[in-house]
């Protein structure tokens, strides 16, 4: 057990009340078991990917957290020499985490979560606290691992960015829940003029099946497309992304000039502070791609 003598030689220090919304989260994102943790004074960003086409980044911000310390090494200037706030780096082995986490998850109780670590290379320290007549504590230690490259994927250059499109999460979820499960492909169309947008299935047997939404639809917050763009996906990468769109209050989309799709998806926690969610999927190859590479 971690005294409160050692607590003043921690690096991080965060403590979340009510954790059931962060639990749901990292259980979403739980699609391969290895992620990246990033500290910073924002809060928690935790990365992962497969297969180099899909990657999905849950931000826990720092409002999140009624308590959070960090300690980083002192900068020459406020932002690293990029423009990006420093931070700590390490790997996690997500479904371990998950699991410690769903020990107290059960039940209606008041239960709280800190999270300690030492420094580079130490354990991430959780203790879970039930608060009520019979209080109980239970402390896990989660091995980290060695920082490891992550995709570098991005919607920084405003002049790629072909369509921004904001729409309300649970009526997104359901349109994407109508569609075939079983269809291998999905095809999404976006365009200045109508139908706007529209989502394209294909499946087994040249079975289709096709959804269109015109920008005035009471799903459809703020729509803005410069050119018109056709892509096509994986489905399977959109089942993944429904785990956290079912927890969705709203969904930006975004698309650039090679067909990268940006899913951020904003979720309510408990105290009314937020955390959010954004996954980029990359496009299938398209036969003209295939012709351009030969």
């Amino acid at each position: 057990m971690v005294t409160q003598s050692q607590f003043s030689q921690v690096q991080f220090q965060a403590v979340l009340n009510n954790f059931s919304t962060l639990y749901n989260v990292m259980k979403a994102v739980n699609f391969v078991d290895n992620a990246m943790v990033n500290l910073s004074n924002d809060g928690i960003k935790v990365i992962v990917e497969d297969a180099k086409s899909i990657q999905a980044s849950a931000y826990v911000t720092r409002p999140c957290f009624s308590e959070f310390k960090l300690a980083l090494a002192r900068q020459t200037s406020p932002d690293t020499e990029d423009g990006t706030q420093p931070y700590v780096a390490f790997g996690l082995n997500l479904k371990v985490f998950t699991d410690c986490l769903s020990m107290f998850i059960s039940g209606d109780f008041d239960s709280s979560l800190k999270m300690i670590q030492k420094g580079t290379g130490a354990p991430l320290i959780v203790i879970l606290e039930q608060h009520g007549e019979d209080s109980l504590t239970t402390e896990c230690s989660v091995r980290t691992m060695d920082a490891f490259d992550c995709m570098e994927l991005d919607f920084a250059d405003e002049q790629q960015i072909r369509s921004k499109i904001n729409v309300k999460g649970p009526e997104f979820f359901q349109l994407l829940s109508e569609m075939d499960r079983n269809c291998d492909e999905i095809e999404v169309v976006i365009a200045p003029n109508v139908p706007h947008l529209m989502f394209h299935s294909f499946g087994e047997l040249h079975s289709e099946s096709s959804v269109e939404i015109t920008n005035t639809s009471d799903m459809i917050i703020t729509f803005n497309c410069t050119d018109a763009s056709r892509n096509r996906y994986k489905f399977q990468h959109f089942r993944l992304a429904m785990r956290t769109l079912a927890l969705a209050s709203k969904v930006a989309l975004r698309t650039n000039c090679e067909g990268l799709l940006g899913l951020q998806v904003m979720i309510e926690n408990n105290d009314k502070s937020h955390m959010f969610v954004e996954y980029f999927i990359l496009p299938l190859m398209s036969d003209d791609d295939e012709t351009t590479m030969n």
